[in-house]
């Protein structure tokens, strides 16, 4: 599931009629995303034992049941998704990350963070930065320490206000409007807040002191009011709790319904979670019951008193929802919409008339824009007793109409195809297909780098394409390429299944690429493939019998240096034998290895030079002079080695140099010296 289908699925749990035609349109994509779509859910409700989505001849989704849905066990197929079960989007994949980060206690590595949410190194790594931007602009301090991983450095009401502010701006419009919870994605982020699973209970207990007290919260606030006491709950729980000095701050509270509604709720979850409660926790709830809106308070003198904030939050909501607005991480996107509608608001209590020049160019080129606005303002107007003027909505319009184009830009912006990248040698050797696929970075997106075996990876990535060195089954279209270091033809090949698909997808506009494939940029050179070479694993003008004989010369190198074992320069030999000559990775270049578990010690580079070219019968980069023996422990940790290999030895005028050095001290010098060449 994801959050197209997630979304089709919950229109259809409600009763929503739809169309593949109107599903097309609303999602801007394909007729086969959607069906696609279909069937994977289908796959799964079929293993819950649930009525199963059926296609009509005229295009009409629907049920395949003659009985009532039952929404609860709907609810719990929706709930019980997990990260390998559900495929986050980029911008979920950050959001939750945040959250993971904001609710852990004490420090959590890159590699814990890995296998929570199930995707590679390589991906969370690429997005480590977006989530450091995200805390520094949210006056956060996120520490990274080396062997210890990433912890967050922030005041305990700091960091609760950041989670609920997570869960605010990616609420479940559903469990507001229904009570059920239907998002998959609002699930997976309640989840990491509520490690001890009481979201439910505390439903019923905040219901209940409703019924004691005879004083109800509104929808809205009473679905705020069950995640801040959750939360609190959570936090006591794992000892993170609230100073006991905010008890000053908060101590006229004592004297409000307020605090009795909370002090009665934290002794009945002392009891069932046998938690003891300081009472600067029960101030600190009594104070976020505060600012909540009531039906009913039969404990204050103002009956119906409407909190302006929550009337806003909630009508945004509302309308943000209906444009299908996504937040996720932009808190300053969201805090600007609210500060518009408050200032809104303002004009309209002071009888202050606002022209807007635009208004009639407005209405006429948003119409729809306009309507949603003021179908979900009225609780504003009523509270306040007076209408919005057209003025002061199509200010809304505007506002609205502009986050929109926004958001159409960006998905302009980020409409690549995206590509999975699979090497049967793993994510190693695959970063010579990334490097060599930067110049189509205009018409793709790399969302995955995998190994062959890995399938789950990509089904989660949300591919449309694979570039892999062998051929695979697989329902996605699939280029095999020639080699890991990809030629001209392996490029054109390419960017033509990537015409193909965005032909498929509809018309878009594609830059004509120029395609400069023949000489890397010289001075990207690291010097990590230098940092794992040793003048005694570097050998020039060995006279090699055969392809076989030279690749166990530069296996031997790493086994008289102590990197590797004989049973890996064995390996090295067979991998050739059963899966062919794919190790020779460009024209006169060849890289032997084998997997990590046959034999090897440390990390290392072997560099072998022969005094003849051989032949390893490659259909294109015969004959090879230049033999890199590697031994791999871990593909991340050596691919700026990998990337230098291909700076090197991809580049003839590097290759003519390396040529010309007469000894191995020498050979290796140049290598050293090729960080500084121009």
């Amino acid at each position: 599931m994801n959050r197209r289908s997630n979304k089709i699925l919950r229109e259809l749990i409600l009763g929503s009629r739809q169309n593949v035609t109107e599903l097309v349109e609303k999602y801007k994509v394909q007729e086969r995303s959607i069906r696609a779509d279909i069937r994977e859910l289908n796959d799964s409700l079929i293993e819950y034992d649930l009525p199963v989505i059926q296609i009509g001849s005229d295009g009409e989704v629907f049920f395949d049941t003659d009985v009532r849905v039952d929404v609860h066990a709907f609810e719990k197929f929706i709930c019980e998704h997990t990260f390998y079960t559900y495929f986050l989007s980029k911008n979920e994949r950050a959001a939750v990350l945040v959250m993971i980060l904001l609710n852990a206690k004490g420090y959590v590595t890159v590699e814990q963070l890995k296998e929570t949410i199930g995707v590679s190194r390589t991906t969370l790594l690429r997005d480590l930065p977006e989530i450091k931007k995200w805390f520094e602009e949210n006056k956060m301090e996120l520490i990274s320490q080396v062997h210890r991983g990433y912890i967050v450095n922030v005041p305990e009401l700091d960091v609760r206000k950041g989670i609920l502010k997570l869960l605010e701006v990616n609420g479940d419009d559903n469990e507001y409007e229904t009570g059920y919870s239907l998002g998959a994605f609002w699930c997976l982020m309640v989840r990491q807040m509520d490690r001890m699973n009481i979201y439910n209970d505390i439903k019923q207990l905040i219901i209940q002191e409703e019924e004691e007290e005879q004083t109800f919260l509104s929808d809205y606030s009473f679905f705020e009011a069950v995640r801040e006491l959750t939360l609190a709950v959570n936090r006591i729980h794992n000892n993170q709790i609230i100073p006991a000095y905010y008890e000053e701050n908060w101590k006229n509270l004592r004297r409000s319904s307020k605090y009795e509604f909370s002090s009665n709720l934290f002794a009945v979850i002392e009891k069932r979670y046998s938690l003891e409660i300081p009472e600067s926790e029960i101030l600190y709830y009594a104070e976020c019951l505060k600012g909540k809106s009531y039906l009913k308070d039969s404990k204050s003198n103002k009956a119906n008193a409407l909190d302006i904030r929550l009337l806003i939050a909630e009508t945004l909501y509302h309308i943000s929802n209906c444009f299908g607005i996504d937040f996720y991480l932009d808190f300053s996107l969201y805090d600007l919409l609210v500060a518009h509608m408050r200032s809104a608001v303002f004009r309209l209590q002071s009888g202050e008339m606002l022209k807007n020049p635009l208004k009639e160019s407005l209405l006429q080129e948003y119409p729809e824009i306009f309507a949603i606005i003021r179908e979900n303002v009225g609780s504003l107007e009523e509270y306040i007793g007076k209408e919005f003027s057209e003025d002061e909505m199509s200010f809304m319009v505007l506002y609205f109409a502009s986050v929109l184009e926004k958001e159409k830009a960006e998905s302009s912006k980020n409409s690549k195809i995206k590509v999975a990248l699979v090497c049967e040698t793993g994510r190693g050797t695959a970063q010579f297909m990334l490097a060599k696929l930067h110049t189509l970075d205009e018409m793709i997106d790399i969302v995955s780098v995998s190994s062959v075996h890995n399938t789950k990876e990509i089904q989660n990535s949300g591919a449309q394409m694979i570039v892999s060195t062998i051929p695979l089954e697989s329902e996605l279209p699939c280029v095999v390429v020639r080699s890991a270091i990809l030629n001209t033809d392996d490029l054109l090949d390419v960017q033509r299944k990537v015409f193909e698909l965005i032909e498929d997808d509809g018309d878009k506009e594609i830059p004509e690429m120029q395609l400069d494939v023949i000489n890397p940029v010289e001075s990207d050179i690291q010097g990590a493939f230098y940092n794992l070479l040793s003048q005694d694993r570097v050998m020039v003008d060995y006279e090699a019998d055969d392809w076989e004989d030279a690749v166990r010369q530069s296996g031997i190198l790493l086994r008289d240096s102590g990197a590797v074992t004989d049973a890996y320069v064995d390996a090295m030999v067979e991998n050739i034998k059963e899966n062919g000559p794919y190790v020779v990775i460009w024209p006169g270049t060849a890289l032997p290895h084998a997997d990590c578990l046959e034999g090897v010690k440390q990390e290392a580079a072997s560099l072998l030079r022969l005094k003849k070219p051989v032949d390893f019968h490659h259909e294109s980069n015969d004959p090879v002079r230049y033999l890199i023996g590697i031994s791999i422990q871990s593909a991340e940790s050596i691919n700026s080695a990998l990337y230098d290999v291909m700076m090197i030895f991809g580049n003839e005028k590097i290759k003519h140099m390396l040529d010309r050095m007469p000894t191995a001290e020498e050979l290796l010098h140049a290598i050293n010296s090729l960080k500084t060449v121009k």
